[in-house]
């Protein structure tokens, strides 16, 4: 699409317009063709579209904001876990540290694959060498390290 990109003679901030006749009188513009009003920037000097480079490293920060929000998503559902290991090594009661972790032994693992996970998402994301690529890493926690959680069950007992 064509717009017409210019700095607000009042407000001092990057306008576009669809049609030339929506600049102010007397203001200078840009004429552009994007695909999104959001490859238009000004970087102090000029009105101009980002580069490739600064697209994807745009774009990288914002699928590690999404991976963050993710994992943390993740975490916080066994986080109650590491609370109670973390007040039974406060009150120094090593027993029940012992205890609680071989009792959250799966939930601990699961933590530790969310980790490792994460970390390997990150390098990845990181890596991306073209926009193609990085919309190609999808954030989702594998299935098969996700099905190590224990599972209640509810199985009828028969009289």
């Amino acid at each position: 699409m064509k717009v017409y990109a210019f700095i607000h003679p009042d407000l001092k901030i990057l306008c576009c317009a669809l049609l030339p006749e929506a600049v102010p009188p007397n203001v200078e513009y840009v004429e552009l063709e994007v695909t999104s009003l959001d490859d238009i920037i000004y970087d102090g000097i000029q009105i101009r579209l980002k580069t490739e480079e600064e697209k994807l490293a745009e774009e990288k920060q914002k699928k590690l904001e999404e991976l963050k929000r993710y994992v943390a998503r993740l975490l916080s559902q066994t986080d109650y876990v590491v609370l109670k290991i973390s007040e039974a090594q406060a009150l120094g009661n090593t027993e029940a540290v012992e205890q609680l972790k071989q009792r959250y032994a799966t939930q601990l693992q699961q933590r530790q694959a969310i980790r490792q996970w994460n970390e390997q998402m990150k390098q990845a994301i990181r890596n991306a060498e073209t926009l193609e690529e990085l919309r190609s890493i999808f954030i989702d926690f594998p299935l098969s390290i996700q099905s190590a959680r224990p599972k209640k069950s509810h199985r009828k007992v028969e009289k």
